[in-house]
């Protein structure tokens, strides 16, 4: 599949099958993963995958959060379902900044988030893609910000959650999403 191919095909998988996947297929996904550009070649991005019995305690953990915030009736988003879609996948990489903006004056420390965002972005992108063109689904989740505290916690890290991605065999098919038009969002200025 080329990548024109891999953009084309690719969407965001919920329901997976339980087919584990091999540690092999993962490290060769993460090693063209950061393969992706990053600004100023600083490669802000760690990685953690999390699978088996690890994954399930991950989970509870943030099962605990959206039950708090439902007790609470705080705003949770999307969390309910992306927790089922992240137990179904066999893997779930989640996705850091490691580089500290500490220190920085408050401009230049917004310029330096929106500098490694965009990195961070890019890497996931082609996470994605990649996981396509090798037959995997993926679903790129930011809900899991809903539980930042618990899941730093719990991997015991500093670094700043940005995202996780559950990967597997997909189990459905979805169809395209519905997308402007390239013509709807593009000004040419000559």
């Amino acid at each position: 599949m080329n990548v024109i191919e891999a953009i084309e095909t690719r969407r965001s998988i919920r329901r997976f099958k339980p087919d584990p996947i091999e540690r092999t297929v993962i490290e060769k996904l993460l090693e063209i993963t950061t393969l992706a550009p990053s600004a100023k070649n600083e490669q802000p991005w760690r990685f953690v995958v999390v699978e088996g019995m690890a994954k399930e305690e991950l989970l509870e953990r943030v099962d605990g959060v959206l039950q708090n915030a439902i007790a609470n009736n705080w705003p949770t988003g999307s969390l309910r379902g992306s927790l089922q879609a992240m137990r179904q996948a066999p893997v779930l990489i989640l996705v850091f900044n490691s580089v500290s903006r500490s220190g920085l004056s408050e401009r230049f420390e917004y310029a330096k988030f929106l500098v490694d965002t965009q990195s961070l972005g890019a890497a996931i992108q082609t996470m994605l893609l990649a996981a396509q063109s090798m037959g995997l689904g993926t679903l790129w989740i930011c809900d899991v910000l809903y539980a930042t505290q618990e899941i730093c916690s719990y991997v015991d890290t500093n670094d700043e959650l940005v995202a996780a991605v559950s990967i597997g065999l997909p189990a459905e098919s979805p169809l395209p999403r519905p997308r402007k038009a390239w013509s709807e969002v593009t000004t040419f200025l000559d």
